[in-house]
C-alpha cells in the first residue's frame, strides 16, 4: 500500500508543469478628481506558476516591485511610491487561491498583498490554451484604504481611493 502511495503522488508532481512568463503587462488607473487619470505600468513581473492538467488547476504567485510602476509623469511616480509605502514594503503579490469556469471566463481567487496586508481578491479573466501557449487577460479593483493607505489629497484635487487592475500574461508551459 505504501508503495502505491508513493507511485500516486510522484505521478501527480510529475504531471505538473511549470508556467514561465514569456510577456507580461499590469496596468492600474485611477483618476485625480477634476484634474486628470494616472496610468501606471509595468512589465517587470516575476512568477512561480504550475498547472497540471487543466486551466483550472493553474496555482502559484505574481510578484512586482512597486517601484517598477511608472507612469508618463515621473514627479507624480514619485508621490505614488510615497502613498503605496515602498520604502518599508517594496513587493506586491498575488497568490492564485483557485481558479473556477465561469460561463466562457474563469474566476480567479486569491490573496493580494501590499503594504503588508493581505486582502482576498476575485478577477473574471480569459484564459486560453494554444498547445504550451496560455494567456490570461483580465481585471479587478481594490481600494487602497484596504491596504492601510491614503489617498492623497492637496486643496481641491483629490485621488480616487479606487484603484483598477489590468493584466496581461502570456505563460509557456513547460513540461
Amino acid at each position: 500500500m505504501y508503495k502505491l502511495v508513493l507511485v500516486l503522488l510522484f505521478a501527480v508532481f510529475a504531471n505538473a508543469a511549470s508556467l514561465d512568463l514569456v510577456e507580461g503587462k499590469i496596468q492600474a488607473h485611477t483618476e485625480i478628481f477634476g484634474d486628470s487619470e494616472i496610468n501606471p505600468q509595468t512589465r517587470k513581473i516575476e512568477t512561480i506558476l504550475k498547472k497540471d492538467s487543466s486551466i483550472e488547476s493553474i496555482s502559484g504567485k505574481f510578484e512586482i516591485n512597486a517601484i517598477s510602476l511608472v507612469s508618463d509623469n515621473e514627479d507624480r511616480d514619485q508621490h505614488m511610491y510615497e502613498v503605496l509605502n515602498v520604502a518599508k514594503s517594496p513587493k506586491i503579490s498575488f497568490v492564485i487561491s483557485r481558479i473556477t469556469k465561469v460561463d466562457d471566463k474563469y474566476k480567479i481567487d486569491g490573496l493580494l498583498t501590499m503594504n503588508k496586508i493581505n486582502k482576498k481578491i476575485s478577477s473574471l479573466a480569459s484564459i486560453t490554451q494554444n498547445a504550451q501557449d496560455l494567456t490570461m487577460n483580465g481585471d479587478f479593483s481594490i481600494k487602497l484604504t484596504d491596504f492601510g493607505l491614503e489617498p492623497p489629497s492637496m486643496f481641491f484635487i483629490t485621488v480616487r481611493d479606487q484603484i483598477d487592475i489590468k493584466y496581461s500574461f502570456d505563460l509557456k508551459e513547460e513540461l
